[in-house]
C-alpha cells in the first residue's frame, strides 16, 4: 500500500472534509473509521499504482493530478491498494478531458483482477452508470441522468459493504444493487476512448453491510446479481469430479528474503511441502527478487504461491538460463531445462507475483537462445494476476506426456516476449490478459505470439478471450499471431489457437498466421472471432469462427475436460 507524502496536517484536513461529506451523499451517515489509502499526487509520481494500458502520468492542473492521455485506448486502467480489501468506500475527483459518444471515465472498487471489478462511470449524454464487470462482461446495477461536463471536476464515490454496492456522483445517488462478483479487491481508475484527470483519491474502511440497499433516485430500486457465466457441459458423458482436498486443514508457510519468514528461498518452501500432499498448501511470498530456479514436483499437488502485497511487481522469481547455456556437468540445458520455474504438481495456483527469465541475448552468442520463464507440465492450474517476463519462449505451457492433457486458466495476467513466447501442447485459457510483443528492432518481423503444438486428439489448445494485444515495437504490421510447432517433426501435433473478443494492436499483421519448419499454418487449427482494434482486419488469410461455431470455443469448454473442471469465477 502506498502512503501519500503530503504534509500530515493537509492529509488530516482532507480526510476530515471527506468524512463530513458522507452524510448528505446517501441520506444516512456511514462510519468509515480508518483510511486505507490516499493520494493527491503532490509527490509527482505513480508509486503504489499498477498500470494496465493507457498512458498515465502526473500532470499539472490547478494542482498536480493523475492524467490518462491516450484517447485511442479502449481500456486504460490503473490500480492501487491491496487485493485483501473487503468493505471499502472509494472516492475521487474526476475531470473528463475528452469524452466522445463511446467514451467512459470511471472509478473502480473491489477489483479482483484487471478485468473484474465494480465500476462507477461517467458517459457522454449526461449518463452515469454503476456496474459490475466480470472478465469484461458488464452487469448494470444502477443508472442516473446527471450533468457530465468535459473540462469540469466531478466527485465519484462507491461504497461496497458485503454484497451491497452503492454509487454517487457529486453527492447525488446513482443507484445501488447487490452482487457476488468478488469479496475482496483493490481500487482503480479507468478510461475508455477518453482522456481524463483524477485527483484526491481516498479509500476508507467500510462499516458492516447494511441489511438492505438504499433506494435509487425516484424511489425505484434497481440492481442485479452478477453471476459467473454458466458452465458448459463437458464433452465426457460421465464426468468425474475434480479431486478435492481431503487432507488436514490448510497449511502454509512464509518466504521472506530477510529471514523473518519460515524460509528465505521459494524452493526451500516447496521442499517442505509433504510428498503426497492432499490439501491446499499456501506459500506466501513477501516482496523481493528471488534469483533461483524453482520446481514444484509431480508428487506435491495443491501448492499455491501468493505474493503478499497484491501487486505482482513486488515479488519476482527469476533466473537466466537459456537453452544453449552450458550445464556444470557438460552439455546444455535445452529449452525445458532453461525454465526459471517448472510446475509438475497438479492443482497448482499462483497469484500476485512475477515469473521471469532475464537471459541477456545481446551478451551471449549461443546457437539456441530459448529462455523459458515458466514451464507447466501439470493439470488444473490457475494463474491470477501473474506476470510472465522473457523474450523467446517465455511461457511453455505443456502437459505431462503427449497422451495427457494439461489445463491452465490465466486470468488478468500479463505475458511478454517476442518469438513463440506462448507455446506448447497444453490447453490454456487467457482471460482478460495483456499479451505484449517486445520490439526486436525489425521493420518486417517482430516475432510470433504463439507456437501451439496441440495433439490431434485434443480439440482445445490455446484460447485468448477478452485480451488486449499490445507492443513496444515502433513498426506496424510486424507481429504474427502464431505458427504451428511440430516438435521433432511430429505430424500429430496440430496446433489449435483461437483469438476471440480481443483487442488487437496495429502491430498484428493482416496475414497473422505463418508456416514453421516446413509445416503449413493452413493445416493447423487457427481461428479468430469478433476481435477489434487496428490489428483485427479480416482478410482471406484470417479464418473466422461462425456464430454457430463460437459457443464451442469458450473458456468453459476448453477447461472442462472429463472431470468438469471450472475455475472461472
Amino acid at each position: 500500500m502506498r502512503r501519500s507524502r503530503r504534509p500530515l496536517a493537509v492529509a488530516v484536513a482532507a480526510l476530515a472534509t471527506a468524512l463530513l461529506a458522507l452524510t448528505p451523499l446517501g441520506g444516512t451517515p456511514v462510519a468509515h473509521a480508518a483510511t486505507l489509502f490516499s493520494d493527491d499526487f503532490t509527490d509527482g509520481d505513480l508509486a503504489g499504482w499498477s498500470r494496465s494500458g493507457g498512458s498515465w502520468s502526473v500532470a499539472a492542473d490547478d494542482s498536480p493530478a493523475l492524467q490518462q492521455s491516450r484517447a485511442d485506448t479502449g481500456d486504460a486502467r490503473l490500480f492501487a491498494g491491496s487485493a485483501s480489501w473487503a468493505d471499502q468506500a472509494v472516492q475521487a475527483r474526476v475531470k473528463p478531458l475528452t469524452l466522445p459518444g463511446d467514451g467512459m471515465v470511471a472509478l473502480l472498487a473491489r477489483a479482483s483482477g484487471a478485468t473484474s471489478y465494480y465500476r462507477l462511470a461517467l458517459h457522454a449524454g449526461d449518463q452515469v452508470r454503476l456496474e459490475a464487470v466480470r472478465s469484461g462482461r458488464v452487469t448494470p446495477l444502477g443508472t442516473a441522468s446527471h450533468p457530465v461536463t468535459v473540462g469540469a471536476w466531478h466527485t465519484l464515490r462507491i461504497e461496497v459493504a458485503g454484497t451491497v454496492i452503492r454509487g454517487w456522483v457529486d453527492g447525488v445517488p446513482v443507484g445501488s444493487g447487490t452482487g457476488t462478483l468478488t469479496a475482496t479487491g483493490r481500487i482503480g481508475v479507468q478510461t475508455g476512448h477518453a482522456t481524463a484527470r483524477f485527483d484526491d483519491v481516498l479509500v476508507t474502511r467500510g462499516g458492516p453491510a447494511p441489511t438492505s440497499a438504499p433506494p435509487t433516485p425516484g424511489g425505484t430500486p434497481t440492481g442485479g446479481s452478477p453471476t459467473a457465466t454458466p458452465s458448459v457441459t463437458p464433452p465426457s458423458a460421465s464426468p468425474t469430479p475434480t479431486p478435492t482436498d481431503t487432507g488436514p486443514a490448510q497449511r502454509s508457510s512464509v518466504v521472506d528474503p530477510d529471514g523473518s519468514g519460515d524460509f528465505t528461498s521459494v524452493q526451500a518452501a516447496v521442499d517442505a511441502v509433504p510428498t503426497g500432499n492432499a490439501s491446499r498448501y499456501t506459500i506466501t511470498i513477501r516482496p523481493g527478487t528471488y534469483r533461483e530456479t524453482v520446481t514444484v514436483p509431480a508428487g506435491k499437488p495443491y501448492v499455491s504461491f501468493v505474493g503478499s502485497t497484491g501487486d505482482p511487481r513486488d515479488v519476482v522469481i527469476v533466473y537466466d538460463n537459456a537453452s544453449g547455456t552450458p550445464k556444470p556437468g557438460g552439455g546444455t540445458y535445452g529449452t525445458s531445462g532453461s525454465a526459471s520455474v517448472t510446475i509438475d504438481g497438479n492443482d497448482f495456483t499462483a497469484r500476485h507475483l512475477t515469473f521471469a527469465n532475464d537471459f541477456d541475448e545481446a551478451a551471449h552468442d549461443y546457437a539456441a537462445e530459448q529462455a523459458v520463464a515458466v514451464l507447466t507440465r501439470a493439470d488444473r492450474l490457475v494463474f491470477d494476476d501473474v506476470r510472465f517476463l522473457g523474450n523467446q519462449d517465455t511461457l511453455y505451457h505443456n502437459s505431462a506426456s503427449v497422451d495427457a492433457v494439461g489445463r491452465a486458466y490465466f486470468r488478468d495476467c500479463y505475458v511478454e516476449g517476442d518469438v513463440d513466447f506462448i507455446f506448447g501442447r497444453g490447453t490454456g485459457v487467457f482471460d482478460g490478459c495483456e499479451i505484449r510483443s517486445l520490439d526486436r528492432g525489425s521493420t518486417g518481423n517482430n516475432g510470433y505470439v504463439t507456437a501451439a503444438s496441440t495433439m490431434i486428439g485434443n480439440p482445445y489448445g490455446l484460447l485468448f478471450t477478452g485480451c488486449v494485444l499490445t507492443t513496444d515495437a515502433a513498426a506496424a504490421q510486424t507481429v504474427h499471431l502464431g505458427r504451428p510447432w511440430h516438435p521433432g517433426g511430429d505430424v500429430n501435433a496440430i496446433g489449435q489457437v483461437v483469438f476471440r473478443d480481443s483487442v488487437l494492436g496495429a502491430h498484428v499483421k493482416d496475414s497473422p498466421w505463418t508456416d514453421m519448419s516446413g509445416f503449413s499454418w493452413r493445416d493447423a487449427r487457427f481461428a479468430e472471432y469478433r476481435n477489434s482494434g487496428p490489428g483485427s482486419t479480416v482478410t482471406a488469410d484470417r479464418p473466422q469462427l461462425t456464430d454457430e461455431q463460437a459457443p464451442t470455443y469458450t473458456p468453459q469448454r476448453y477447461l472442462a475436460g472429463v472431470d468438469g473442471w471450472n475455475p472461472i469465477p
